[in-house]
């Protein structure tokens, strides 16, 4: 990343003209203020002048006016803040959907890169790139040692689209490193984590963030569903934190009868815009459970609101984050960016679920630790409801405002599950990485599955895998996985690791597909999405 070099007196003074430039533009300070404005600019400027003209040492001004910017954002809201170049682009790409590189799934294995499966039509697999290949260096870089990270090793494996990098593969069963000379190519960012049916009617899609492409992934996802049959839908927003505003607002639209609101969003310098919906979605008659969970933020909080406020879904899971401002990024001079709050957004009821940061950052930040010593993860009646915050759903239902959503139905975590071996090893990634290193110990036994189907039926969790994951999380991790082990926690593990093996072979939705016997909010939602009297009883449609 090539980085500008700003001399003090000239560059300096630009970019900081243009900044100030760039809040008058885009409507930070209205004609009325203006003058006070220009008084700030002004005491600003000739602060800086003067730091730079009369201070005792050299400054690097540059460096300087960083920090000014971090500690005017700052004083404003939890979610506005300054953005280096390296991170706008990253931000950039999440919301495209997209980012040049060569293609490739992969772990970290001990101090390898495994490839565990190559992107369809990417770099990779047109060069000759396999599931099992591990990539030992890029250029002139080592990609091996005990210090990798994911972020040194995506420096060195993304880059401009249409750009070279020389991939050393080192291949089983064969003595020599094997050159690869790939052109990185555009590699999605996909947002829909899986899709298929639960049961003969029912689907299950689990959207881990909101892009440019969440509605053709989710349209295709849900197009083929419908052509197996599905009457009814499980959209799973837990751990998604949100993301583009207008493809959670297109995503509820799916749903809903024209001339329905969806949201409004209002600030000082930004009047109400109200969002409707057109009704043009092929899901108006699908029965709909939506699940979220205390990561569940912004725009997934949109969406949920939005079929809770329109009496269009049933929502399952614990109160969601809190996040009702709205964000927008407005580009600086030297590539980085201010990602500003520029308004609220509020559900069709009017709510604003936007939690208080009235008491700073770092109790703003200690919310979900404060939910968890509560009670509130594992006890609906631990969750602060404010009555002065009371709203109505479209049939008449109460709603509370004030601070995440809070769910129809509520499904605290398993309190139980904190004592079991499966949730220490998996807090441990004891399990995720013996995944890996039995992927690759049993490469050619693994993939002779052909398809998840085959997969599922034909690959058991038998002794020997189980001595694997023993000998492994003895060996690299120094823990001892007792014989004692009851015959639930080791059905779990067993499910987990399984899951584990068939997403590296096939893909995350694999995952989620394997995994589901271990995830009691989708057993109970799967139970009452066939429950009419569950959506009768709250004047939910459909």
């Amino acid at each position: 990343m090539n980085r500008i070099k700003l001399s003090p007196q000239i560059n300096f003074y630009r970019i900081l003209s243009l900044f100030f430039a760039l809040t008058l533009l885009f409507g930070f300070g209205k004609p009325n203020f203006a003058q006070e404005t220009n008084e700030s600019v002004k005491k600003i400027t000739r602060a800086i002048q003067l730091i730079d003209g009369q201070y005792v040492d050299t400054v690097d001004m540059p460096v300087l006016v960083v920090e000014a910017i971090k500690a005017m954002v700052l004083k404003l809201d939890p979610h506005s803040k300054y953005q280096t170049v390296e991170e706008s682009i990253k931000n950039q790409e999440s919301l495209n959907g997209s980012f040049g590189g060569v293609g490739v799934n992969y772990q970290i294995l001990r101090d390898t890169i495994l490839v565990l499966s190559v992107v369809d039509g990417g770099p990779s697999q047109q060069a000759g790139i396999k599931a099992g290949d591990k990539i030992i260096a890029a250029d002139s870089t080592p990609l091996t040692g005990n210090t990798l990270t994911f972020d040194f090793i995506s420096k060195n494996l993304r880059g401009p689209i249409g750009s070279s990098v020389n991939l050393k593969i080192k291949r089983k069963n064969t003595a020599q490193l094997i050159d690869f000379n790939i052109t990185r190519g555009a590699i999605p960012i996909k947002t829909i984590d899986a899709s298929y049916l639960i049961d003969k009617n029912t689907g299950y899609i689990k959207i881990n963030g909101f892009s440019f492409t969440t509605m053709s992934e989710f349209k295709a996802s849900s197009m083929f569903l419908q052509m197996q049959g599905m009457k009814n839908l499980i959209l799973d927003l837990r751990g998604n934190p949100g993301g583009l505003m207008i493809a959670s607002i297109n995503l509820a639209d799916e749903f809903l009868e024209p001339n329905q609101l969806i949201v409004y969003t209002e600030g000082a310098h930004y009047k109400r815009e109200d969002y409707l919906s057109k009704g043009q979605g092929d899901l108006k008659d699908i029965r709909l459970v939506v699940l979220i969970d205390e990561l569940s933020a912004s725009a997934s909080e949109i969406f949920a609101g939005a079929m809770q406020d329109l009496d269009r879904g049933l929502i399952v899971g614990r109160r969601s984050y809190g996040k009702g401002l709205v964000g927008r990024n407005f580009p600086l001079p030297d590539g980085s960016s201010l990602r500003l709050t520029t308004g609220h957004y509020y559900t069709p009821s009017g709510r604003c679920i936007q939690k208080s940061y009235s008491e700073g950052i770092d109790a703003y930040k200690n919310d979900l630790a404060q939910r968890s010593q509560k009670g509130e993860l594992t006890n609906k009646d631990s969750i602060l409801i404010i009555d002065s915050l009371m709203f109505k759903t479209k049939n008449g239902r109460n709603i509370y405002g004030g601070g995440g959503i809070i769910p129809d139905v509520f499904i605290g975590l398993d309190t139980n599950l904190s004592k079991t071996y499966f949730d220490t090893l998996t807090k441990k990634g004891i399990i995720n990485a013996s995944a890996g290193h039995i992927f690759d110990a049993y490469l050619n036994e693994i993939t002779s599955f052909q398809d998840l189907k085959q997969f599922e039926s034909g690959f058991k969790i038998t002794e020997k895998y189980w001595q694997e994951l023993i000998l492994f999380s003895q060996k690299y991790y120094n823990y001892t996985i007792p014989n004692t082990i009851s015959t639930s926690d080791k059905k779990m593990i067993e499910i987990e690791l399984k899951a584990l093996i068939g997403r590296n072979l096939f893909n995350n939705s694999a995952y989620y597909q394997l995994r589901r016997e271990n995830d009691i909010m989708l057993k109970q939602s799967t139970q009452l999405i066939h429950s009419k009297r569950e959506y009768s009883k709250r004047g939910i449609e459909h």
